[in-house]
């Protein structure tokens, strides 16, 4: 009796010993299967955005995340790619990249920082769009239908203002954060039988280096919802040429610009002429324009005779009233002939995004 009791306790010992074997064992292998297959998708989904033309750079792959997540780490990614006439050089560092075994067909990215430079073959000046933190997450819903969702902490437009030898990075625009959504979808899901992106991007707390009002140096929000119609890949001019010709059009569905006290709203429709610069027509939305110019006025700015005369120009203009209330002015702006024009006022002149 007592050697069965022994060797049942010994069975049962063995048992368990294997179980805690097996079991890791068994998981660590599938995860290994899994990351492998993750690698692919993600393969597969880079890809699929990336054009022949462009140079990619990258450090090795790191398996990451064992045991509760799956990601695949690069220390280094740089893309160089044409554009337009110029370069446009990408550089990410720690990014890694996730697909997970329940949705493999969303990426998720996360960078420590992103760094974009775009060389400009017209005066050979330097801009850089810089970002301390991106994240992007690309979710493929179907064979005709993509969404992209970004985000952006810490950004910064900067332009270089020295030599090569002695660069000087001035900062043109910066802001605290910057979300993007485009939901990408191919002409057999629309009504105009061309494929559609639609954009959405909110970004906020905006300082501008110069602005032609005060104003605007400060934005506290600001909010952009467009619509790309027609397949537009805008890396290259013979692209941007065929996306014109093809009919192509850019829908201001609605923009907004909260500049407390004074408030913008714009839609209109943007495309290109034959020498490639931007033709169209909107309407745009002035909120807070009077109180604009009490300010002047008070501050010594403006004298009151001034002032006098330019509320009586505002009141000459077609009103209109938002759903809570609040009194704007509405004033066409238009792009063409190479001009554009706020009213009958010339703003500036356009030129074409290629010299």
């Amino acid at each position: 009796m007592t050697t069965y009791l022994f060797t049942f306790l010994a069975k049962k010992r063995l048992t368990v010993l294997l179980v805690f074997l097996i079991l890791p064992l068994s998981y660590g292998i599938a995860w290994m299967l899994l990351s492998q297959w993750s690698f692919y998708q993600i393969s597969k989904i880079l890809s699929s955005t990336v054009r022949p033309y462009m140079a990619i750079d990258t450090s090795q792959f790191i398996r990451s995340g064992f045991p509760f997540a799956i990601s695949w780490r690069v220390s280094s990614l740089k893309i160089l790619s044409p554009l337009i006439d110029g370069k446009l050089l990408l550089k990410f560092s720690n990014i890694s990249f996730g697909v997970s075994a329940f949705n493999p067909t969303t990426l998720n990215t996360n960078a420590d920082g992103i760094h974009l430079t775009l060389i400009n073959r017209r005066d050979e000046s330097l801009w850089k769009f810089q970002s301390k933190q991106f994240q992007v997450k690309i979710v493929k819903k179907n064979s005709h239908r993509a969404e992209l969702f970004f985000e952006l902490e810490d950004v910064k437009l900067l332009k270089q203002e020295g030599t090569k030898l002695d660069p000087n990075w001035e900062e043109y625009v910066a802001s605290n954060n910057l979300v993007v959504n485009v939901q990408q979808v191919s002409s057999k899901e629309t009504t105009t039988q061309k494929s559609t992106a639609n954009i959405l991007a909110d970004i906020d707390d905006i300082k501008l280096r110069s602005s032609p009002l005060n104003n605007f140096k400060n934005v506290n929000k600001g909010h952009l919802n467009l619509a790309v119609i027609g397949d537009l890949d805008a890396w290259r001019i013979s692209d941007i040429v065929d996306w014109r010709d093809d009919g192509g059009i850019i829908e201001i569905k609605n923009m907004k610009v909260d500049a407390s006290p004074i408030n913008l709203e714009m839609n209109g429709t943007v495309s290109l002429d034959q020498e490639l610069k931007p033709i169209g027509a909107g309407t745009v939305l002035v909120y807070g324009a009077e109180e604009i110019i009490n300010e002047k006025i008070v501050a010594g700015d403006m004298s009151r005779t001034e002032g006098l005369m330019a509320q009586l120009a505002l009141s000459l203009l077609p009103s209109k009233k938002n759903s809570a209330g609040k009194l704007s002015i509405q004033i066409p702006i238009t792009a063409q002939e190479g001009k554009l024009r706020l009213g009958p006022f010339l703003i500036t002149e356009l030129f074409s995004i290629v010299r």
